[in-house]
C-alpha cells in the first residue's frame, strides 16, 4: 500500500483536499444554499426547473439523519464535499490516458483542487459540483470511446449526461458536444443509442410535471423548463455587465476577489503581507516554468478530435456564463478543460502548474476558506433574527431574497410577505403600512456596501425612482440597529412618524 502511494502520490492530494474541505465548510452559505436546504429538509419545491434533483437528493440524504444534532446544510454541504474528491478521481483517470507522468497528474490536482471557483462550491450547498463530476465522468467515457470505439462507451457519456442535466441544467451544453462527436464518428447506432438514452432527460421532466400538475401537456412542460426565465429570475444580458463581470469573474474562477477581502487585510495587516509575499513567490515561480514549456505535437487522430472536443466544450460554456452576466457558477468546469487542453499542447507542465497551484492555495486559504468558515461576512442571520422577534414589522432590504431563504431554513416555513425589495413599495402600500402601526425597517440608508458582483451588477430589480416613498421619507428614518460583519457595520433603519 506504502509502495502504491509513493509512486500514486496524487491519491495523498485527493484525500488532503477533501480534509480541507471538510475542515471548513461555509459559515457563510449562500442564499441558494439555504433555499436549497429548505427545499431538502421540508420537501416543499423539491424539483426545481434549473437544478431538477438537486434538493430531491438532499431530501433522500437527510431523511435517514434527521435525528441526529447536525445543522441540516452542515450534511448537503459534506455531499458534495464528497463529490468534489470524485471530480479529482475522475479527472486523474482522464489524465492517465493523456500522460502517465504522477507529477504532471500531482500537479494538475494541486491547481484544481486551490482555485475558488471549485472551492466555494464544495464547501457550500450549491448544485454544481454533482453536475460537474457527471460531465466529467461523461468526458472520461468520450475520450475512452475516441481511444477505442465501443457501443457502451456511447450509453454510459449519454447517461451520465442525462443524469447530469437532471442535476442542472447548464450540462447541455456537455451533451452537445459530446453529441457532435458521435455525429461525426458517422455510424448511425451511436447516435441513435446516445439519443435514445437521452430521452431519460424529458421523460423525467414529463413524469415530475405530471406528479406537480396532475396533468401534461407541452405548455405546462415548457412553462416549467423555462420558468426562470419568464419569471425574470433570469436576466437578459447587459453589455456593460457582460464585459466586466465576465472578466471579474473568470478571475475569480482562480482566486477569491470580493470587498471582505480588503477588510481582513486592514484587519490583520502583518499576516496579510506575509501571506501575499508567499503567494507572490509560487506566482513568480510558476510564470517563470511557464515561459519554460515546450510545445507538444498532436500526432494520434484521437487527440486532436478530443481537444476540439475540449475547445467545443469550453467555448459554449464560457459563452453562457458571458450571456448570463458573467454568471461565475457556469466557470467551474473551465479550469478542468484548461488544463486537459494544456497538457495536450505543452510538455514539462507540472512545475508551471506547482507553482500556480500553490499561489492560489495560499491565497485563497487565507481570504476564501479560513474567513468562509470562521467569521460572519455578512449580517443577513442578524436580520432574520430580528424579523422573527418582531412580528409586526416589515423590512425593504436590499438583499430580500438572501434574507427571506435564511428565514425559511430557520423556521422551516416560507416568509409570509413582510420583505420588501425598495423598488417594490408602492405609495399606497406605504400608507397602509402606516395606517395599520406597522414596523418599517430598512437598510437603502447603511453608509456603504462592500464590493461584490451584487453592488456591481445593473440588476433591473433594483432600480429606485427617486419617488419612491422609502427616498422620499428618509428624513423620517433613523438608524436603529447596527450589525457587525468582520469591521463592517450593517446598519437597520427604522421609521418615526
Amino acid at each position: 500500500m506504502i509502495s502504491y502511494l509513493k509512486k500514486n502520490y496524487s491519491w495523498l492530494i485527493i484525500i488532503y483536499f477533501g480534509l480541507i474541505y471538510f475542515l471548513f465548510l461555509s459559515n457563510n452559505p449562500t442564499s441558494d444554499s439555504y433555499s436549497n436546504a429548505f427545499s431538502s429538509i421540508t420537501g416543499l419545491e423539491l424539483f426545481r426547473p434549473h437544478h431538477l434533483l438537486y434538493s430531491g437528493l438532499g431530501y433522500l440524504i437527510y431523511l435517514p439523519l434527521q435525528s441526529l444534532d447536525i445543522d441540516p446544510i452542515k450534511i448537503f454541504q459534506f455531499v458534495n464535499v464528497l463529490f468534489a474528491m470524485g471530480c479529482f478521481i475522475v479527472f486523474r483517470v482522464i489524465m492517465h490516458r493523456i500522460h502517465s507522468n504522477e507529477k504532471l497528474i500531482a500537479s494538475s490536482i494541486v491547481f484544481l483542487g486551490a482555485c475558488f471557483g471549485f472551492q466555494r462550491f464544495a464547501i457550500d450547498n450549491e448544485c454544481y459540483i454533482i453536475p460537474l463530476f457527471f460531465t466529467l465522468l461523461a468526458i472520461n467515457f468520450v475520450q475512452s470511446f475516441l481511444i477505442r470505439n465501443r457501443d457502451y462507451k456511447v450509453i454510459l457519456s449519454a447517461l451520465t449526461l442525462a443524469i447530469g442535466c437532471l442535476f442542472h441544467q447548464i450540462v447541455i451544453f456537455a451533451w452537445l458536444a459530446s453529441f457532435l462527436i458521435f455525429i461525426f464518428n458517422g455510424r448511425r447506432r451511436y447516435i441513435l443509442q446516445y439519443f435514445l438514452i437521452s430521452l431519460i432527460i424529458p421523460i423525467v421532466y414529463i413524469i415530475v410535471v405530471y406528479y406537480q400538475e396532475g396533468s401534461v401537456g407541452i405548455n405546462a412542460i415548457m412553462n416549467f423548463v423555462f420558468h426562470d426565465y419568464k419569471n425574470s429570475n433570469a436576466e437578459m444580458p447587459i453589455l456593460s455587465n457582460v464585459i466586466l463581470l465576465s472578466a471579474i469573474s473568470f478571475f475569480r474562477t482562480f482566486i477569491q476577489v470580493h470587498g471582505y477581502v480588503f477588510e481582513i487585510i486592514s484587519l490583520f495587516p502583518l499576516i496579510s503581507s506575509l501571506v501575499i509575499s508567499i503567494a507572490l513567490g509560487f506566482l513568480v515561480y510558476g510564470i517563470i516554468y511557464l515561459f519554460r514549456l515546450k510545445k507538444r505535437q498532436l500526432t494520434v487522430f484521437q487527440e486532436r478530435r478530443f481537444v476540439r472536443y475540449c475547445w467545443g466544450m469550453f467555448i459554449l460554456y464560457f459563452a453562457f456564463a458571458a450571456f448570463s452576466n458573467g454568471n461565475a457558477e457556469f466557470m467551474v468546469i473551465l479550469p478542468f478543460l484548461i488544463i486537459l487542453l494544456l497538457v495536450y499542447y505543452f510538455e514539462y507542465l507540472s512545475r508551471a502548474l506547482f507553482g500556480l497551484g500553490i499561489f492560489m492555495y495560499v491565497f485563497n486559504l487565507f481570504f476564501a476558506l479560513i474567513p468562509m468558515a470562521n467569521m460572519k461576512l455578512n449580517s443577513n442571520e442578524e436580520i432574520v433574527n430580528l424579523m422573527i422577534d418582531q412580528p409586526n414589522a416589515v423590512f425593504v432590504l436590499k438583499d430580500k431574497v438572501a434574507v427571506e431563504n435564511i428565514y425559511a431554513y430557520k423556521q422551516r416555513k416560507e416568509n409570509v410577505g413582510v420583505t420588501f425589495r425598495a423598488s417594490e413599495v408602492s405609495q399606497e402600500k406605504f400608507d397602509s403600512w402606516l395606517k395599520e402601526n406597522k414596523t418599517i425597517y430598512t437598510d437603502y440608508f447603511e453608509e456603504k456596501d462592500l464590493t461584490s458582483r451584487a453592488t456591481i451588477a445593473k440588476s433591473k430589480t433594483n432600480d429606485i425612482k427617486t419617488s419612491n416613498p422609502i427616498i422620499n421619507n428618509k428624513n423620517c428614518f433613523y438608524p436603529k440597529y447596527k450589525f457587525t460583519s468582520l469591521v463592517c457595520e450593517k446598519e437597520i433603519w427604522t421609521y418615526i412618524n
